[in-house]
């Protein structure tokens, strides 16, 4: 396929930039959630390192996904406080991403694959080393199908509330790693990931957008997202 083929998809990629934009965030949540819903934004969700990346329809703007990245030289990543992070991972820039929701439907398996996307061009941009994820079994096949693997010999393996039986997998995939690892492997998604142009993920959006809808939502509010965008901009090479 020749280089930077562009192709038009129905969903949409941004940074979730306003306060309305959390709400469709929380919205998405409440509705994936097995239990009672949060009806405010976790605080990891409102960390200076945290970027909240929400996948809508092209066609009429409806919230279909959303994915939380944490960024490791702007502060604390979330898996921290369940465990110690492997020596060569502490060497290097890490983007932690979680809070991975998609809403049933035709297009499920494509936002995925948009927000994952859109989770390596982030750390393309920001110039982050290594992607990093904590995924439940047995859905860690379906990541190690996609390049992550373990940071050590074994498998590290925790709870996510710090308590009762290991049900997570730290898994991880450098940055530059990805494309190698796809080329080398010929797998069937590396034409989408690094060849394929898709405009429809717009990292740098929130430059310049208004502030006015930026009200609070329950005891506070997004970090500050267009800055962020802007600091993606002057690194960008997505």
């Amino acid at each position: 396929m020749p280089a930077e083929t562009r192709h038009h998809l129905p969903v949409t990629v941004r940074v979730a930039a306003s306060d309305a934009d959390l709400r469709k965030v929380l919205a998405l949540r409440a509705a994936a959630a097995d239990g009672p819903a949060a009806t405010a934004a976790e605080t990891w969700d409102l960390r200076p390192n945290a970027t909240l990346l929400l996948a809508e329809s092209r066609v009429d703007g409806e919230a279909l996904g959303c994915l939380r990245i944490l960024a490791s030289v702007r502060g604390r990543l979330m898996v921290e406080d369940r465990i110690d992070l492997p020596a060569s991972l502490k060497s290097v820039s890490v983007a932690e991403a979680s809070s991975l929701v998609v809403k049933s439907g035709r297009n499920a398996t494509l936002v995925r694959l948009m927000l994952w996307k859109a989770f390596h061009r982030y750390c393309l941009a920001a110039q982050v080393d290594t992607m990093l994820i904590a995924v439940r079994t047995p859905a860690d096949r379906q990541y190690e199908w996609l390049g992550f693997h373990d940071p050590l010999a074994a498998p590290l393996r925790f709870s996510p509330d710090g308590s009762g039986t290991a049900t997570h997998r730290l898994l991880a995939l450098g940055v530059f790693e990805a494309h190698e690892r796809s080329l080398q492997d010929g797998h069937p998604l590396h034409d989408f990931f690094f060849v394929e142009r898709h405009p429809e993920i717009d990292l740098l959006a929130a430059v310049g957008s208004p502030r006015a809808d930026r009200r609070a939502v329950g005891a506070a509010s997004l970090p500050d997202h267009a800055q962020i965008a802007a600091q993606l901009q002057q690194v960008a090479i997505v």
